[in-house]
Parts: structure tokens; sequence; C-alpha cells
């Protein structure tokens, strides 16, 4: 294999897996926020119903 293959074979996989991988970051990471944010507006919500709850039983 002379060396032009092997930039050759380096671009051609190189770059579209390097793509993958900042891609797939990002995704998770974005994912991973919404989730954190979801997480807390859930844990709100079950405060803002046992509050409502204790309030009706008094």
């Amino acid at each position: 294999m002379e060396v032009t293959d092997t930039i050759s074979l380096i671009t051609n996989v190189g770059f579209p897996v390097t793509l993958c991988f900042i891609l797939i970051r990002y995704v998770l990471q974005t994912i991973g926020e919404k989730l954190d944010r979801l997480d807390f507006s859930l844990k709100q919500l079950a405060q803002a119903i046992q509050s409502v709850h204790k309030e009706t039983q008094d």
C-alpha cells in the first residue's frame, strides 16, 4: 500500500468517522440537557401535587 493510498483511506474514512463522533457528542449533550430540565420539571410538579394534597387534607 502506497502513501497516497493510505492518505486517501484516512481522508475518505477518517473524516466521516470524526464527523459522526462530533454529531453524536452534540446530540447526546443536547438530549442530556433536555432530560435534566425534564427531571427538574417533574420534581417541581411532584412537589406541587404534594403541597395541594396536603392543603386539601387540612
